[in-house]
């Protein structure tokens, strides 16, 4: 990843949220598998899969950020649903469909590609009786992210690709499309700069949006737990769907104990004051690996009211996707804050101080409750 304009220092830790934002740039999103669902019960279908509601696409919207659960209310995959735009030549009706795909709905669901096979089985199986074909579309497909000034500006124009939406998981997100290198190539033209897909990455890690199976952790995830809520990937107004309880049960109940959000990691030699920077030179084989715990080192002794129990039975914490030196991780809500001093490890053995932070996007402050 080009190093040259990532030495990012900061005075307060959300304005890493908006650190990489000044230009118009995009990439290629990393990892990305897409899925078409068509057929004449594809919304229907969907609407009673996955966690968000239909009717926002059918309103408009060009796609909407969602979740597909387990019947216990565990993530399967994050994902994206789009309405594909046209009868693209990428499609195909001669997959053990019924009817003539080409003139029925059809929608593209995009996830991460580790979980794809997963979430394929998974509708495969609750497919029954409906007036679908499933099939995977990722050859024929690109995910890219647009953001930057100039990125408003194509919300007008995207009409040559076949699926796109306004992602506002969280502010400066820009565009999502789903296109192939030449459609995308003649919308961008000259007003935006190619970067690598770990510039992508980096920039939704500071703004502290979850996404893939380094962040959603396949049978384990919890859909608020992630944030799904917040970037508006849960509608709970909406009829039934698959792993519904556990999730209606838990936002009435307003008990989110943890919730995943960015966190700087530095030194252990470094603790009590690293400054607030990105750090070019630090490495993979630094980086702790995804779901590696979080241990509680400390609280300060001039806030006794935010030190959890000296006798925690579980990690406070575990790691999620790591870009340099910034991360996610899911950690316990009381525990955010600078009074509080959390570690992990590194792929090389060493210490890391964790420090994490409440994303300013958030709708409210979290509640902690311990």
């Amino acid at each position: 990843m080009e190093a040259t304009d990532l030495a990012i220092r900061v005075e307060r830790a959300t304005d890493f949220e908006t650190a990489l934002d000044q230009h118009s740039q995009y990439a290629q999103v990393p990892q990305r598998a897409v899925i078409e669902v068509s057929g004449t019960d594809a919304a229907e279908f969907l609407q009673g899969m996955q966690c968000n509601d239909m009717s926002a696409i059918d309103q408009g919207s060009g796609g909407m950020v969602t979740g597909f659960l387990t019947p216990q209310g565990r993530m399967v995959a994050d994902a994206f649903v789009y309405r594909r735009r046209t009868s693209s030549s990428n499609s195909s009706s001669s997959n053990g469909g019924t009817g003539n795909v080409a003139h029925s709905p059809a929608f593209l669901v995009e996830v991460d590609q580790r979980v794809k096979e997963r979430l394929l089985k998974t509708l495969q199986f609750y497919k029954l009786r409906a007036k679908i074909t499933l099939r995977d579309a990722t050859d024929g497909y690109d995910v890219w992210s647009v953001w930057g000034p100039d990125s408003a500006a194509l919300a007008d124009t995207p009409a040559a690709v076949d699926a796109w939406l306004a992602d506002r998981r969280a502010p400066g997100m820009g565009l999502r499309l789903v296109a192939t290198a030449d459609q995308i190539q003649a919308l961008v033209a000259t007003r935006f700069a190619r970067v690598v897909g770990e510039r992508y990455t980096l920039r939704r890690v500071l703004k502290g949006v979850a996404e893939g199976a380094g962040d959603f952790v396949a049978g384990a995830a919890v859909p608020l737990e992630c944030n799904l809520d917040y970037m508006q990937g849960v509608h709970f107004g909406k009829g039934c769907y698959v792993g519904q309880e556990l999730t209606i049960r838990t936002h009435h109940r307003g008990v989110v104990r943890k919730r995943i959000v960015p966190v700087l990691l530095s030194r252990k030699a470094e603790g009590g004051g690293a400054a607030l920077a990105i750090d070019p030179a630090f490495g993979p084989e630094q980086a702790p690996a995804p779901q590696t715990d979080i241990a509680y080192v400390t609280a300060e002794p001039d806030d006794p009211q935010r030190a959890p129990s000296a006798r925690l039975r579980r990690p406070p914490g575990r790691m999620a996707t790591t870009v340099l030196n910034a991360a996610l991780a899911l950690v316990r809500l009381d525990l955010v804050g600078p009074h509080v001093t959390l570690e992990t490890v590194g792929a090389d053995g060493q210490r890391l101080v964790v420090t994490p932070w409440t994303p300013s996007w958030w709708p409210q402050a979290p509640q902690p409750r311990v």
